[in-house]
């Protein structure tokens, strides 16, 4: 499962006119019973929330006062985020005469016509505040929150990344969480600049846009919904650009030692990591360490082997990624090892939909385990990139399930085994952050060069469809497994 995780916002999405839809509550009971988290989002000062929305209990968590309150439904435990609203500010507000004037744990809301007179008043105090405006009302905050930090907090404390978040929503204020998700949706009704920033509009609106949602995720935990990163590789003859995804995706890197594999693959774990998807990378070289990016949690060395649990322990922080040192296992256990481990995280990935990414450096050492396919089938979901000098001596599993295989050097070729299902080419890869180059032989499979040459640029290195065509469920269509 990709999408563990789901924040709506409440008025303008599950709600109209401050009045919740009785179908919207079924729905989410639904996504709640398929193990998904659940957080809801709102500008609303908590208590008033509590009072005309009695199902906050099926969230997980729920962020008041756009981002500054998380309260937990289940233990009744509230936190505040924020500071306190400036004793200052309120004085010099009710000096101006700015009424009404609505004070929370951390907001100030006031309507939308006093704007002016709030921003003089801030300006003259010198305060490090923001204006966000909702639905006709106009709220003051700390500089330092939105819905995006409230959920950030709850995201942590449900151990989930905000690579595996989904969010619904229609007003301005959300738009700090649309950056956040990894696919953010706006409702028919939406603003037009949160249509603007959206992956997807709904067809229907308010509750009618929320059901659109949770039928693709229930029915294909929106198999459409395309990366917010693509790491490039290159450069096709035809002008596509060719791209790998931080997950479904698969990756061969050959050539000769020296031939500059490790590095390249460096530089694509690189950008993984920096946009937040979590990698675990397994060598077995007695200087892995120097091969790996910075940033990653090493584990075992030449002279002691990683303890799984304490890998696993790692892997639970969702924005920490790790690096795996094998080489003090004999040859003949590091298949066994790695059979174990990769049991272990396809249970985290089901729970917590990663780590996103697995890298396997000299994956040669690793194919004489019984359990290739199982390890195939187990990867299928996260990414796998395999490095590799001897690539012919890697087990028909691994290879059959490769979409991309790259050989760097100037005589480098794909292995003889690929040629039947795809088609090779000569390119050279540009080395990020130098603007030098390399030669290299890429291979596509044909499928994936069929979707390049169909989609657009941007679309080549994911094998996921297109969105729904706006319309093609209607807001009328049943939900079966939302009965009750």
């Amino acid at each position: 499962m990709r999408f563990v995780a789901l924040a709506a916002s409440f008025d303008g999405t599950l709600a109209r006119d401050g009045r919740y839809d009785e179908r919207c509550v079924d729905a989410l009971r639904a996504l709640a019973a398929s193990g998904r988290k659940l957080i809801l989002v709102t500008a609303r000062e908590l208590r008033e929330l509590l009072e005309i929305f009695p199902w906050t209990r099926v969230f997980d968590h729920v962020i008041a006062e756009n981002g500054a309150i998380l309260h937990q439904p289940a233990t009744k435990r509230s936190e505040i985020l924020a500071q306190a609203p400036s004793e200052v500010l309120l004085q010099e507000l009710h000096r101006r005469g700015v009424a009404p004037l609505t004070v929370g744990s951390s907001i100030v809301t006031t309507p939308l016509a006093n704007e002016r007179e709030v921003r003089d008043a801030i300006e003259k105090l010198r305060l490090d505040c923001q204006l966000v405006t909702n639905d006709g009302a106009l709220i003051v905050l700390p500089a330092d929150v939105n819905k995006a930090s409230g959920v950030q907090e709850a995201l942590r404390q449900l151990g989930i990344s905000a690579q595996n978040l989904v969010v619904i929503g229609d007003a301005e204020n959300d738009l700090a969480l649309f950056r956040l998700a990894e696919h953010a949706v706006a409702v028919q009704n939406a603003d037009a600049l949160i249509k603007e920033c959206a992956d997807r509009t709904t067809s229907g609106a308010y509750c009618e846009g929320f059901l659109e949602l949770v039928r693709d995720l229930m029915d294909g935990d929106l198999a459409y919904a395309q990366p917010k990163l693509r790491v490039p590789l290159g450069t096709l003859a035809d002008g596509t650009e060719l791209t790998l995804a931080p997950y479904y995706d698969s990756l061969l890197i050959c050539g000769q030692r020296g031939s500059g594999k490790t590095a390249f693959c460096s530089e694509l774990s690189e950008q993984l990591l920096a946009n937040g998807y979590q990698c675990c990378i397994i060598g077995a070289a007695q200087n892995l360490s120097a091969k790996i990016p910075a940033g990653l949690r090493s584990f075992g060395d030449a002279h002691e082997a990683p303890r799984l649990s304490e890998v696993l322990a790692t892997l639970e922080h969702p924005t920490v990624s790790v690096a795996l040192n094998l080489a003090a296992l004999p040859l003949e256990s590091r298949s066994v090892f790695v059979d174990a481990l990769l049991v272990q995280l396809q249970a985290l990935h089901d729970r917590a939909g990663r780590p996103h990414t697995i890298v396997i450096q000299d994956a040669q050492w690793f194919s004489y385990g019984a359990s290739h396919a199982a390890l195939v089938s187990r990867l299928s979901e996260m990414t796998r990139i395999y490095v590799s000098s001897e690539p012919e001596r890697l087990p028909a599993e691994i290879l059959e399930g490769v979409v991309t295989a790259i050989a760097l050097g100037e005589d480098a070729r794909v292995p003889s085994r690929f040629t039947d299902f795809g088609s090779t080419e000569r390119i050279r890869l540009e080395q990020r952050g130098t603007g030098s180059s390399q030669p290299a032989e890429v291979w596509v499979r044909a499928n994936r060069r069929e979707r390049g040459r169909q989609a657009t640029a941007d679309e080549v290195g994911c094998g996921m469809s297109r969105p729904p065509a706006a319309g093609s469920a209607s807001a009328e269509d049943e939900i079966p497994s939302l009965s009750g």
